[in-house]
Parts: C-alpha cells; sequence; structure tokens
C-alpha cells in the first residue's frame, strides 16, 4: 500500500514566505505491522556549521508525535516506523534553526509518501 500524503511545493524555514512547521493527517485503511517507510523528498537542505551540531541542525520528523529522524538531504527514508494500525496518523516536519544563530536556510518540502506491506 502507498499513500501519497504530500505532492507539491512547500517553502520551509524562516522566511517570510515560508513555514517552520509542516503537518498533514493521513488514513490508513488496515494496520501496518510488517515493513513501513516513510519517504519524504525535498530540495535546497543545506546543513551548515561544525559536526558536532548536525544533528541538532537537521530537521526532525515525527509520525503521531513520536521522532522517527530527522531531515539532513534531499531525500530520507525512514524506516524505524512504530506500528500503524488502521486509521488516521499525523506526520510532520520541524524546521530547525543553526544552534547559536536562531536562522535557518529555507528549503521547499517536495513530496511525503507512506509505504507499507
Amino acid at each position: 500500500m502507498e499513500i501519497v500524503i504530500f505532492d507539491g511545493e512547500l517553502a520551509l524555514g524562516d522566511s517570510k514566505a515560508a513555514t517552520m512547521v509542516w503537518a498533514q493527517d493521513f488514513r490508513v485503511v488496515q494496520c501496518a505491522l510488517q515493513e513501513r517507510k516513510l519517504t519524504i523528498e525535498c530540495s535546497g537542505i543545506q546543513i551548515l556549521g561544525p559536526e558536532e551540531h548536525h544533528e541538532i541542525s537537521s530537521h526532525p520528523v515525527y509520525l503521531d508525535n513520536t521522532l522517527v529522524g530527522r531531515l539532513d538531504r534531499d531525500r530520507t527514508e525512514l524506516t524505524l516506523l512504530p506500528p500503524v494500525d488502521a486509521g488516521t496518523h499525523r506526520v510532520s516536519v520541524h524546521v530547525s534553526p543553526f544552534p547559536g544563530t536562531g536562522f535557518c536556510d529555507d528549503f521547499t518540502l517536495k513530496r511525503v509518501v507512506f509505504t507499507c506491506k
């Protein structure tokens, strides 16, 4: 089963034309207990600064309020997901500012897909 949660272009970041948090609900018809994958495609993600800031500067991804991974490149496949029961769920991306500056580079969310077997 493949569920396209988002397909388009949405500016994420701290400029006037962007948003710092994106969230979308999606519905699963049957339980997804076996293989589960959340694929997120973006453009323009850059994690700047020293290596010790890389993890905290990457952008957290949540599934039903559980941190499931972080965006630090233009395509991310997250496979360590909790069991997904039939029903409504929410995926969200939170933009992280760079430590010490409070600013972040803008990037574009392009596609979010949940797949399961």
